[in-house]
């Protein structure tokens, strides 16, 4: 029955080629946007899942009125997360992060490197579970800046902790 069905496939392919073409790239393009799609989908789903709270989780976003719709933007004001942790119970912490815009240079002696940065209140790393290879005790001073390990080689050709003075 398959060799059957496999000749019927073959000779309807000789006799009408263009629309066995269409169907063809039809199915292609279909399933191509498919798989896509769940790709897209599975990513966003599986963002930020390594933390340990991931389900304490909440991202806080605020919507301007524009005049023909409603546009939601992922930032807030800076002092939105102390006045939340003081004022919404059930809140064990609140974190204020606001990225740099483009690239700044950060310099140690004679090396320059150029690199994104991020600020972050003191318990970004009570919230966020990312991995500390020094110190425990970080961004508690106002003046305290955290780095990754890519960017300490660069700059200091070492991934120990140095105490570097303004």
């Amino acid at each position: 029955m398959l060799q059957h069905n496999l000749l019927l496939i073959y000779r309807n392919f000789r006799r009408f080629k263009s629309t066995f073409f269409i169907n063809l790239i039809g199915l292609s393009t279909g399933l191509a946007c498919a798989l896509l799609i769940y790709l897209w989908v599975n990513d966003e789903l599986h963002v930020d899942k390594f933390h340990e709270k991931d389900s304490q989780l909440f991202m806080v976003m605020s919507n301007h009125k524009n005049v023909d719709n409603i546009v939601t933007f992922p930032n807030t004001p800076g002092l939105l997360a102390p006045a939340l942790l003081e004022e919404v119970s059930g809140i064990d912490y609140a974190v204020s992060t606001s990225g740099w815009i483009g690239k700044f240079t950060v310099s140690h002696e004679t090396t320059h490197i150029k690199a994104f940065g991020q600020f972050a209140s003191k318990d970004y790393f009570n919230v966020f579970s990312y991995k500390l290879l020094q110190g425990d005790k970080v961004l508690d001073d106002r003046n305290s800046m955290v780095i990754a390990e890519g960017l300490a080689k660069k700059l200091f050709n070492t991934t120990e902790m140095l105490l570097v003075k303004q």
